[in-house]
């Protein structure tokens, strides 16, 4: 008999934005907020879910924050190269994570935007849950 395979869930975090529209001297993302930066705190709260495999992170080309940052974490963290624009950064983080996990049958990819870092994770982790119960996925959403 068949048993379909345990789904893992990933993390895909578009990060390539340059924040033209917050006028600041840094993508909003490497803003600093309580003295780590608004990306890393997306990321730790996000990764420290048991049921989080691991982060794909798309960034620009040349982006030097990133690099300053030397964020670590105990779970895989991927870095894509950004797009032009936030569909083509979040493709080329589902073609690196296909082509480093060789398996199209049981990841599911969670995208996350780096610069919000005040998801719940109780919400994240009942997105999960529900959309764990279909094969159609789900999206997170409140008003």
């Amino acid at each position: 008999m068949h048993r379909p395979a345990r789904k893992q869930f990933w993390l895909v975090i578009p990060a390539a934005g340059v924040g033209r529209r917050m006028q600041a001297n840094r993508p909003k993302q490497y803003l600093s907020l309580l003295e780590k930066t608004v990306i890393e705190h997306a990321l730790d709260r996000l990764l420290s879910l048991e049921c989080i495999a691991g982060a794909v992170l798309s960034i620009s080309e040349g982006d030097a924050y990133w690099t300053e940052l030397a964020y670590t974490s105990s779970k895989p963290l991927l870095i894509a190269r950004g797009g032009k624009e936030r569909c083509d950064s979040v493709l080329n983080a589902l073609k690196l994570l296909t082509q480093e996990t060789g398996d199209t049958e049981s990841i599911w990819a969670l995208v996350h935007d780096a610069a919000r870092p005040c998801v719940r994770a109780e919400d994240v982790v009942r997105l999960i849950e529900q959309a764990s119960q279909s094969e159609n996925g789900g999206l997170l959403a409140l008003p």
